[in-house]
């Protein structure tokens, strides 16, 4: 086991990779998947939801849980699960058990999610968390990328059946990462205490659901992008392969902005302008490669400049919670998320059958970035005025 809390950060993050991995295995292989099973955009935009739908139901009530049981056991369990899912939706040959195994995947990653989180936020303190959600959230896209570059051709080479039972293979070997290395903090929060309790007291509710609102929509821009990109570039005559390597660029562009966002805003003290400054960029390049033919600059300025925001707005969000209150709060912001990011996708999907066009999805994306900037700056102004508060306490 690790005693490093840097090293505990790196074994988590192999868990994101894994869920980004899983969550970008069907828009990876929409063409195979489409022509196969027969299914249209709207069908497609409802699989690549129900992956996060079920967190809307879940959970609270995995929050309640964990209560009884140790994050170490949660995340476990919900890994397990993701890799469940993974097999029953390569086990598919319709519409109907392909939905069923992306809600139990989904499933799975809402509880893996609320206790990874906590993990995290245990292990690090106010002045490096920006800097370490971050960095969490790296293994979101490098999973997305991965997918991105390798599911699409092995679905054509081998069938997309067989793809997806490789999304169950890197959840297995996420799951044997975790149970090896993880330890808890010490001097953390107390264990479980065994009892199935959720309170989170009246106002850091508001200022949680405030949150869960804001991460909800900063998401919805960045991944109605990459589930919708592919297609687009499809439509504009390129082959699945270069399709695929485009939109990666998006998430490969991620890895150092997430990281180098979070730096700065700790660094600087400034996450309202280095937020603004990224989302504003981000939403001209996403809404500019449906008009270009420079598909490749443009899908790397949407990695770049949307991803650099992620750690902020994370950050920001942990810091309106109590320690005692984490779990519960996570379960909370995570209902908003990805009750959202279930339900939007198959409108996103509908507005493209509507409109003939996969670029729809990317114009909505550019303005639900812009839409972020306010948001973001309301929860700011929040943080702030919490800290303050806390320090005269």
């Amino acid at each position: 086991m690790f005693a490093n809390r840097w090293a505990i950060l790196a074994v988590l993050i192999v868990v994101r990779l894994a869920m980004g991995f899983q969550f970008q295995a069907i828009a990876s292989m929409t063409p195979t998947i489409a022509a196969d099973v027969g299914l249209d955009f709207a069908q497609i935009g409802t699989l690549i939801g129900f992956y996060m739908l079920p967190g809307a139901f879940i959970a609270i009530p995995s929050a309640i849980l964990g209560s009884r049981f140790s994050d170490l056991d949660m995340v476990l369990f919900g890994v397990a699960v993701m890799a469940l899912g993974g097999v029953i939706a390569g086990w598919a040959d319709g519409f109907t058990v392909l939905a069923f195994g992306r809600l139990l995947s989904g499933a799975g990653a809402v509880v893996q999610s609320i206790f990874l989180v906590k993990m995290i936020a245990d292990w690090f303190d106010e002045k490096s968390l920006v800097t370490a959600m971050a960095l969490m959230l790296c293994g979101w896209p490098m999973g997305i990328a991965i997918a991105l570059g390798t599911l699409g051709p092995l679905a054509e080479s081998w069938g997309w059946q067989p793809a997806m039972y490789s999304t169950a293979f890197v959840c297995v070997i996420a799951m044997a990462a975790v149970w090896l290395s993880y330890r808890p903090p010490p001097g953390g929060p107390p264990p479980t205490s065994g009892r199935l309790v959720f309170h989170v007291p009246r106002r850091e509710l508001f200022m949680v659901l405030y949150a869960g609102f804001v991460w909800m929509v900063y998401n919805l821009a960045y991944f109605s992008f990459l589930s919708f990109g592919p297609a687009l570039l499809l439509e504009r005559g390129m082959d699945v392969t270069a399709a695929g390597a485009a939109i990666s660029l998006a998430s490969w562009a991620a890895l150092p902005a997430l990281p180098l966002g979070g730096f700065l805003a700790d660094r600087t003290g400034r996450p309202d302008l280095i937020l603004g400054v990224s989302c504003v960029l981000a939403a001209g390049a996403a809404a500019a490669l449906p008009l270009s033919d420079r598909p490749y600059l443009l899908c790397a300025a949407v990695g770049l400049f949307a991803a650099a925001p992620a750690g902020m707005i994370m950050g920001r969000a942990i810091s309106l919670m109590s320690p005692p209150h984490r779990a519960q709060g996570n379960a909370i912001l995570y209902t908003f998320f990805y009750g959202g990011m279930g339900l939007i996708p198959s409108v996103v999907g509908w507005g493209a059958d509507i409109t003939g066009t996969a670029a729809t999805p990317l114009y909505f994306s550019a303005i639900a970035l812009l839409v972020s900037v306010p948001l973001f700056l309301v929860m700011h102004a929040m943080a702030k005025r919490l800290t303050a508060e806390r320090a005269v306490d």
